[in-house]
């Protein structure tokens, strides 16, 4: 239930039911999930532990700040993580179907997509991005990335805010393909450009026009 929990508060950040900054109010939570306080107290706790949600004094706990900065840093690591992923996962034994995991997490993504929910769009694009380190076979490095998971959550949850900024799965087809035929250095180049689109989004501009309308809207 705890897990649960978390997931339900990060599915509200996504769809911008909560802002980056925002006051998370343990009652209200457990009120609106229909539980009680002890598992969104847990799940609030975990959530603080994976850098998602902070606690300050006298001012409870809050949602993490999303910043321009901040985006390029987490980007700059999840993207390091990524490129040893590809680079491991090639380097392991077998053929085309190492990536059938990956194939099927890009099609899964290519569905949800068109369903227009940003929770589910920003679960289906972790999960793609998740298969790509899994098959690298490195359990450590898999292990980081999950880590990042959440943050990363929140910060493409924010990007839909303003509606669908972009169509990535042609990139995700082109980084398979890239893979599959084993060409390193064109699935690096894929993935760099792909990864890259979060350099050039106005995180805080989006906020901030977020910020002037309805929470939910």
């Amino acid at each position: 239930m705890v897990e649960q929990a978390a997931e339900a508060i990060v599915a509200a950040a996504a769809r911008g039911l909560f802002l980056p900054g925002d006051r998370l109010v343990e009652a209200e939570i457990a009120r609106d999930l229909g539980i009680s306080r002890v598992p969104v107290r847990e799940a609030l706790r975990l959530l603080e532990s994976q850098g998602i949600v902070v606690s300050t004094p006298y001012k409870g706990m809050r949602l993490m700040q999303v910043t321009n900065a901040g985006v390029a840093a987490l980007m700059r690591v999840r993207l390091a993580l990524e490129m040893l992923a590809v680079r491991e996962a090639l380097a392991q034994p077998g053929g085309p179907e190492r990536f059938n995991g990956l194939a099927a997490a890009a099609a899964t993504y290519a569905h949800v997509a068109q369903l227009g929910d940003p929770a589910l769009i920003v679960v289906a694009d972790g999960d793609f991005h998740a298969e790509l380190c899994r098959a690298s076979g490195n359990a450590p490095l898999l292990a980081l990335w999950q880590s990042l998971s959440r943050q990363l959550a929140v910060v493409w949850g924010l990007a839909q805010q303003t509606g669908p900024v972009r169509t990535p799965e042609a990139e995700h087809r082109a980084l398979i393909e890239a893979l599959v035929a084993g060409d390193e250095a064109t699935a690096l180049a894929r993935l760099e450009q792909h990864v890259n689109w979060n350099l050039s989004f106005d995180f805080e501009r989006v906020l901030a026009e977020r910020r002037k309308l309805p929470a939910g809207l």
